[in-house]
């Protein structure tokens, strides 16, 4: 036991102990930080810090920004550390490389650009001629992105042994001090990186004679963040990237891996396009839509990489001609390329591929579109779903959640796929799918559906689309740009057109089918709408004809939807899909007004769909069919009785 003053000696030692044991923990500390540092700092490149530096630079030109002031000559001097064999911590020596400053920046012609003279003032300067000028829809300039070389490691995959280079661009954090204008995720972002098959390293000696290594494979790869991680089916972005690394596996190579999300849009406007794609908008007009570029990728950065790998000239997988314009004009030699097509597109991602072949001059798709799309199955094979549409079952299913199986029946009755019935023939009644398939068609355009209509095969042998006019929503007028030609018409009575002064679109009509085409119009803009193109101005336009009290001065022309001139009588009169839609239109209890279009083949996708397709589509996607015939014989019975 301790008296008093015992108690406060007991203490102090006490104080002194736990002190000393703390002091020891902290110097331990201090010693093992510094031991890894130490190994760090003797292990990567140039003996720099392995996550880079702020002002210096591993690779690359060491003015701030990757930006050219005009007190600096016309060249960049690019400083790298050699690399031999597959590995990056062989023997250090530097050499000089001069690259062209004007190969990296292209400034748009007409732009005024921000540089400094000799003053340092800054001044206005008009760009000079340029071999190329890198430009993305909107103005978006490729410019110098020098990269920090910071660390590689081995990197196993399923796919083979590969190794990864992780870079950062220098002076980033300075560079994003300015918001990008087209938002916080938007742009490229600031650790590209590198992966090659660990077996067949892509670098090249620097400097010599014989100069870096010539016709590397290379794909340039930009980051999908929805397909490569969330496993989306609506691009081909994840087998592509798979397809690459396969390629190096075999052939050596590299893929150069970019952080720009959405060709640069960034993540989070990426899904505000892809909502719109939901809606009737391809991936182009979808961008263009929200007030992005069509493609706001960069790639500055590309230069700074190959230098580093040794690399002199590349052959650039890829079936985009854009990208081997962009990356030719930063300097970099591309001597050929490598087709990169996935095997077959699936219905989910058919309509992108389309818009990149057809709208965005990618190329090597040969057949792979003309194709049937490939189901795609759950894991366990339990359900097989061609085309997701929320919230719209099939009709025949509707009918069966809400007990009405007699009609469900009917359908699946009118809809019997016989193989050898390639178009439309009445039977000795004078129906071809039956009466029971006009009924339930005529329900189908009463609660705004869309219906499909063919004519006889002898006529145009097609399907239309049809629905009433003043039924029309946004929803329903994307599945018509979904799914047809994209020319919506609305066939109209004669007197009613007159009322709204809309005249024949020419004088001598000569089409052989004797279509009445009027002007085109678009509702104005005192109704809500802006370009007319879009799902949901032409559903507003749509509505507009319908309205009986519209008159001439709610629309201008021309516009985007086209009214044809139906006869009188109807289908009694002529058998075509203009008087058609008017008399489905009337028989639902709505305006006599029915929008149409034509139904465009999924499996071969330049021609038209015919009866044996259109039959699997409307199984597919539970719409009713009818024909022409149908309705005929279906108002013969119905008006004569």
């Amino acid at each position: 036991m301790c008296n008093f003053g015992k108690i406060s000696r007991c203490q102090a030692e006490d104080s002194n102990r736990k002190l000393l044991k703390n002091s020891s923990i902290y110097v331990l500390g201090l010693l093992t930080w510094a031991v890894v540092m130490a190994q760090a700092l003797a292990t990567s490149p140039n003996n720099l810090a392995p996550w880079g530096t702020r002002g210096g630079a591993h690779v690359g030109n060491k003015s701030k920004k990757g930006s050219l002031p005009s007190s600096i000559p016309s060249a960049l001097s690019v400083s790298a550390s050699n690399v031999e064999g597959n590995s990056s911590q062989g023997k250090d020596s530097k050499k000089e490389t001069k690259i062209d400053a004007d190969q990296f920046i292209r400034p748009l012609t007409g732009m005024a650009v921000n540089s400094s003279n000799k003053d340092g003032e800054t001044v206005d300067k008009q760009p000079g001629k340029a071999k190329k000028t890198i430009l993305s829809s909107g103005g978006f300039i490729d410019a110098l992105n020098p990269a920090a070389y910071v660390a590689e490691t081995n990197l196993p995959t399923d796919i083979g042994h590969f190794r990864i280079r992780a870079y950062r661009i220098e002076e980033f954090e300075d560079a994003i001090k300015e918001p990008n204008p087209l938002g916080a995720g938007a742009g490229l972002g600031s650790e590209p990186c590198v992966i090659y098959c660990t077996d067949k390293p892509p670098f090249g000696p620097k400097g010599g004679e014989r100069g870096g290594a010539k016709n590397v494979p290379v794909r340039i790869h930009d980051q999908c963040f929805t397909s490569e991680v969330f496993r989306s089916q609506r691009c081909d972005c994840k087998e592509q990237l798979k397809m690459s690394l396969e390629y190096i596996r075999e052939n050596g190579g590299a893929v150069i891996y970019l952080q720009q999300e959405g060709r640069g849009i960034g993540l989070a406007n990426k899904v505000a396009a892809y909502a719109l794609q939901d809606v009737g908008l391809d991936t182009v007009d979808a961008n263009t839509h929200l007030g992005f570029p069509e493609d706001a990728r960069q790639y500055g950065v590309v230069p700074s990489l190959l230098s580093d790998m040794g690399i002199d000239s590349i052959r650039l997988i890829t079936n985009n001609p854009r990208k081997i314009e962009r990356i030719t004009a930063l300097g970099v030699e591309v001597t050929g390329t490598i087709p990169l097509v996935v095997p077959e597109a699936n219905p989910y991602n058919r309509k992108y591929l389309e818009t990149k072949q057809n709208r965005m001059n990618h190329s090597n798709f040969g057949s792979m579109l003309s194709s049937a799309p490939v189901s795609i199955l759950s894991s366990d094979y339990s359900h097989v779903d061609l085309l997701m549409s929320p919230g719209r079952n099939s009709v025949a299913e509707k009918y069966i959640t809400d007990g009405e199986e007699m009609a469900a029946a009917a359908i699946a009755a009118a809809l019997i796929d016989d193989p050898n019935q390639t178009g439309v023939i009445a039977s000795e009644d004078g129906y071809c799918f039956g009466r029971q398939s006009v009924e339930d068609a005529i329900a189908a355009v009463a609660r705004g559906e869309l219906i499909v209509v063919v004519d006889d095969e002898s006529r145009e042998n097609e399907g239309d689309f049809i629905m009433a006019a003043d039924k029309c929503t946004p929803e329903r007028m994307a599945e018509f740009i979904r799914y047809s030609s994209g020319v919506i018409c609305i066939g109209m009575e004669g007197k009613r057109m007159d009322e709204l002064e809309l005249p024949p679109m020419v004088v001598n009509n000569e089409d052989p089918k004797e279509t009445a085409f009027s002007v085109s119009v678009d509702a104005t803009a005192e109704h809500g709408i802006t370009t007319g193109i879009s799902a949901t101005d032409r559903a507003k336009t749509s509505v507009m004809l319908a309205k009986m009290d519209s008159t001439a001065k709610d629309f201008h022309r021309p516009g985007h939807i086209f009214p044809l001139r139906a006869k009188d009588n109807g289908v009694l009169t002529r058998d075509g899909h203009t008087e058609a839609a008017v008399d489905f239109a009337r028989l639902a209890g709505s305006s006599p007004m029915g929008l149409l279009c034509e139904i465009v083949s999924e499996e071969n996708p330049v021609e038209m769909a015919r009866l044996p397709e259109l039959k699997r589509f409307c199984k597919e996607h539970g719409y009713v069919l009818t024909s022409i015939a149908d309705l005929q014989q279906y108002r013969r019975d119905t008006e004569h009785q």
